[in-house]
């Protein structure tokens, strides 16, 4: 038989491993919801972004400090739009379109040489919820069309004057609305593909410069690819491999000699233009690391993400792609579809802000150490130690 002191010892020792058991799991669920409410982790991401400009939801209305028609400033808002977060998206289209009407009647458009301009200001008005092939008015009277004009009809020697990026953009401003291409156009949409295919490197990636294949082009092209996997399956199997053997054991990339947000931000966004969730793609995950709980190494506090996994701050342009890659899988997950397919949309559909709640699991996990701690305390007396 057990003694009522052995009795008393194995219901202690069973408690103290129940309430180890019980942390493990609370402290698991914390991990689990921060991989798998990526409803949470969106808005809680495009909280932080928004607040990166000093009050949350005063950003795109502040055109001094951040002024519509620029780089950074345009992706922060489309990220923002899409992401369903609540800004002055109306103050912002408002002043991108003044911004190009004034680059018309200046310079006779955006750009001579690049394209690109041309495509960022269009998914833009088109995640602002504007219509970017009636995008204001040139010194003539007539309408401005961003599409074409960047696209189709662009002015200069070629899309791809700048590089790849110039036809991969091209492909994807076409097909986010669904555009139609003229019969007689300087540059057709069959153009922009095969100028795309014939960059393809020997080992299934894509880069700026020829010989010299890049993570983000292999996974930009792969977005603008997307909606003709079934024509090319080699093609996009083969830059899915680069790209899969490019990826380290935490599930990160590096470009220019760093592991970057970035990078693995284009990765998710490529997965998802094509149908598949980066958690789910056995190619794309090492052990139990993923893309998410790699681009979580470069998560701040408040929310944002910074360029570098030692930043110490967030940083504007890697948390917006960061929020849009993020946004994509939410709406591959819901049924949505791919982020850049603007069909049958309305404009910003603002929610509210929510927080996960982390805070009361992690106040769980700490009650039940205190029960346990002051069990042994009641039992063996308190230490003045």
């Amino acid at each position: 038989t057990v003694s009522r002191w052995g009795k008393k010892k194995m219901t202690k020792r069973i408690s103290g491993i129940l309430a180890i058991v019980l942390c493990l799991m609370l402290l698991a669920s914390v991990q689990a919801a921060q991989e798998d409410d990526i409803d949470g982790q969106v808005s809680r991401t495009g909280a932080g972004l928004s607040a990166l400009g000093g009050e949350a939801g005063s950003m795109l209305s502040n055109q001094e400090d951040f002024p519509a028609g620029t780089s950074v400033c345009d992706w922060c808002a489309m990220a923002l739009a899409l992401s369903g977060s609540s800004e002055d998206f109306q103050t912002y289209l408002e002043a991108l379109r003044c911004y190009v009407e004034e680059a018309y009647a200046s310079d006779g458009g955006l750009d001579p040489v690049k394209s690109t301009p041309y495509h960022r200001i269009a998914l833009t008005v088109l995640a602002l919820g504007g219509d970017p092939r009636s995008f204001g008015t040139k010194p003539d009277g007539s309408t401005i069309d961003l599409v074409a004009d960047g696209t189709y009809a662009f002015a200069g020697s070629s899309i791809g004057a700048q590089g790849l990026n110039g036809w991969i953009y091209a492909l994807l401003v076409l097909d986010a609305g669904n555009a139609e291409v003229p019969a007689d156009t300087k540059f057709s949409r069959e153009e922009m593909v095969r100028e795309i295919l014939d960059a393809q490197e020997a080992d299934g990636g894509f880069g700026l410069i020829s010989g010299r294949s890049d993570v983000d082009i292999t996974a930009m092209a792969l977005q603008a690819l997307a909606p003709y996997q079934e024509e090319y399956p080699k093609e996009v199997e083969a830059a899915l491999s680069y790209l899969s053997n490019a990826m380290s054991d935490e599930c990160l990339y590096s470009a220019y000699g760093a592991e970057s947000v970035e990078s693995s931000a284009q990765v998710i966004l490529a997965l998802c233009a094509l149908g598949m969730d980066p958690s789910e793609e056995e190619s794309f995950c090492r052990g139990n690391e993923t893309l998410l709980t790699g681009i979580a190494r470069f998560q701040q506090t408040d929310g944002t993400f910074g360029h570098l996994q030692d930043d110490t701050e967030g940083n504007f342009l890697a948390t917006a792609q960061t929020l849009l890659a993020l946004t994509a899988v939410q709406k591959l997950r819901s049924g949505e579809g791919w982020i850049f397919d603007f069909t049958g949309y309305n404009g910003p559909n603002q929610k509210e802000q929510r927080e996960i709640p982390y805070v009361p699991i992690v106040i769980g996990a700490a009650l039940i150490i205190c029960i346990v701690i002051a069990g042994k305390r009641k039992k063996h007396g308190k230490s003045n130690g």
